[in-house]
């Protein structure tokens, strides 16, 4: 049994470092790499090494024992179809808008993704947010507007691209949490369905925008620290799968889904300087920090929202137990079985120290 400390709860390894903000800043850093500095501008075909490297390693590390996803269930890979469209479509945007635009214009444009899930919220549930929640997002979007105003490096193309890559996750977040809640599957597994869904896909789209003739396969036969970067970013996908597992089990949902808003705004700090694509601006950096300002609180209010009713995951709690679930326009994961309140985990202790019942 994990140890309880009265109505505290579980006791969370406060200082444990936030793998998932972590693995997620490094991935955009070594896409927009990928992109900047050796000029490989086909998105789909990353997509599709991500989808392939994806599909094997799981089956390889499902047959090795290093993981136990859920069993494959033809009913639920079939329910996913319409979802795995939207992951596919988010990849494939992520990865043409991030060929373009400069970083900290990529995370501004991002952060649209949670305003489109209220929107989407509303159309669909009739589910409105409180109002300091949507003066937030308010404050996001004008900050948005204002730095693209400002923006000297502006590309109409690459904000379509990163606008439509945000509805998508928008779409995929809201289906995710719908799906996740309805069928228990767990990231691993959700991973698969989307990974076998989407590789035909990304090939599609590969064939289609004539990749293939237009690539430098140079790249591939010569340069070895592209190759790396490649195969990294290929493993990218189920590296932040996997960080998010483990983000989880040491913290719990709430944390990973406050620092999945707020890594954005280090990742925008980081990128005005790292790939020197970014032409500098009052009113660009005004509207860079009135939208860091609307995230960081966004994430404040939805931390106060939630603090009462957040609880740590056991880590005894295996990745087939667990399942993907939504926290506003952020995924994090949630146990399948019922987990008891924070103050019948204190009951649960305080029962299991006299000896009269086992917390499992």
């Amino acid at each position: 049994m994990d140890e309880m400390d009265g109505e505290d709860g579980p006791k969370h390894e406060a200082d444990e470092p936030d793998e998932t903000g972590l693995v997620s800043i490094a991935t955009v850093f070594l896409n927009k790499g990928i992109f900047q500095v050796y000029k490989f501008h086909a998105p789909a075909t990353l997509v599709a090494g991500q989808m392939a490297v994806s599909v094997g390693s799981i089956v390889f590390m499902n047959v090795c024992g290093v993981i136990q996803p859920t069993k494959f269930c033809w009913k639920t890979f079939k329910k996913v179809g319409l979802m795995s469209t939207f992951f596919l479509g988010k990849l494939v945007l992520d990865m043409a808008a991030l060929s373009i635009v400069n970083i900290p214009m990529y995370g501004v444009l991002k952060s649209a993704t949670t305003p489109f899930v209220l929107l989407l919220d509303w159309l669909l549930r009739a589910k409105s947010a409180t109002r300091k929640i949507q003066i937030a997002v308010m404050c996001m979007t004008l900050g948005g507007v204002i730095a693209g105003a400002g923006d000297l490096t502006f590309d109409p193309l690459g904000y379509i691209l990163a606008l439509c890559s945000a509805f998508a996750s928008a779409a995929y977040v809201v289906t995710v949490g719908k799906l996740g809640d309805e069928t228990n599957v767990d990231s691993f597994a959700l991973l698969l369905y989307n990974s076998l869904w989407s590789l035909p896909g990304s090939i599609v789209l590969m064939v289609l925008t004539n990749e293939l003739g237009k690539m430098d396969i140079g790249l591939f036969l010569g340069s070895a620290p592209f190759l790396f970067c490649f195969m990294i970013s290929c493993l990218s996908a189920l590296l932040l799968n996997y960080a998010t597992y483990l983000c989880t089990l040491v913290n719990d949902s709430l944390t990973t889904s406050v620092v999945g808003r707020l890594k954005s705004i280090v990742q925008g700090a980081f990128g005005l300087f790292a790939f020197g694509d970014v032409i500098f601006h009052p009113t660009n950096l005004l509207g860079l920090a009135l939208n860091s300002s609307g995230i960081a609180w966004y994430a404040h209010l939805k931390y106060k929202e939630h603090v009462d009713r957040s609880y740590g995951i056991p880590s005894s709690i295996p990745m087939k137990d667990m399942h993907l679930t939504r926290e506003g326009s952020q995924l994090s994961f949630a146990a399948n079985m019922r987990v008891p309140s924070r103050s019948n985990l204190a009951g649960l202790a305080t029962v299991s120290e006299t000896g009269n019942a086992h917390a499992h």
